[in-house]
């Protein structure tokens, strides 16, 4: 049976490699020393086989200095293989810059995959937001990426759903959520008119049905759909279309939305009478 493929899609896993740093040290970076025969060198947490890109944001105030990434493989008999080599001038702004490997299949093998960094020029430079990300490009990709995803984190929030069908909570084009608090937890502000119009930030409805629930399905190739659902405690605003959830609900929200953003993708449902 023939294979057919979608148009390309490009799935990623983001890892984000951070140390547990203070705000001010996220905003100037980490200093590491580059030139004179010093370099910087941390392994991936790559898979051979798959294909990956590799950026990270990178600065120093000295004048001009070109900085060389390397993505390197190496096997278990120590054997090097160089997957690819980009350099970056940084120019003399002092600024943040972002190097970047673009898209590049690792070799099959045993081994690690080790990234290096090299400067023609020495000194001090500040680097922070290392970011690995796994690129997908076809169907079959998809439920890989969705199969593995699962099977390494476990079940997650796909979306979620406000049951407000006790309170006289109306359909509105900008609906909000807040805690009893008065944190803002969910209004769609960065959503686009067209969305607003057609799709909306919020989905409505009497009842969960299967179709309601094919909003916070996590991909049309890969239907795993699983709705956190919460009560709305209140109305939130003079036109009552906001909700009001409890401290407790709005702690389940944000432990969710630090798996899987449903936020982002506006997989949101409100059942109301």
């Amino acid at each position: 049976m023939q294979t057919k493929f979608k148009p390309i899609i490009v799935y990623s896993i983001l890892l984000i490699l951070l140390f547990a740093v203070s705000g001010n040290v996220l905003a100037t970076g980490t200093l590491l020393m580059l030139g004179a025969g010093q370099e910087f060198r941390f392994d991936l947490p790559l898979d051979p086989g798959k294909s990956y890109s590799v950026s990270l944001a990178l600065r120093t105030d000295l004048e001009d200095a070109t900085v060389t990434m390397t993505l390197c493989q190496i096997r278990n008999n120590d054997e090097v293989i160089q997957h690819h080599i980009s350099r970056h001038e940084l120019g003399s702004s002092g600024s943040w810059q972002i190097l970047y490997i673009p898209e590049v299949t690792t070799q099959a093998g045993h081994g690690r995959f080790e990234l290096l960094l090299t400067s023609d020029k020495a000194g001090r430079f500040y680097w922070r937001d290392l970011k690995v990300e796994r690129i997908y490009t076809s169907m079959e990709s998809s439920e890989q990426y969705w199969s593995e995803k699962l099977a390494t984190q476990g079940t997650f929030y796909t979306g979620l759903v406000v049951d407000a069908r006790h309170l006289d909570v109306r359909r509105g084009m900008s609906p909000r959520i807040y805690s009893e608090s008065g944190q803002l937890l969910y209004g769609g502000v960065l959503a686009g008119q067209d969305l607003v119009q057609d799709r909306g930030v919020v989905g409505y409805g009497t009842e969960l049905t299967s179709e309601l629930l094919g909003r916070i399905t996590i991909d049309s190739e890969y239907p795993y759909v699983a709705p956190l659902v919460v009560q709305a405690v209140g109305v939130a605003d003079a036109a009552r279309t906001g909700v009001i959830v409890s401290e407790e609900d709005t702690l389940r929200i944000l432990e969710a939305m630090v798996q899987y953003d449903f936020f982002a993708r506006y997989a949101v449902i409100f059942l109301v009478k």
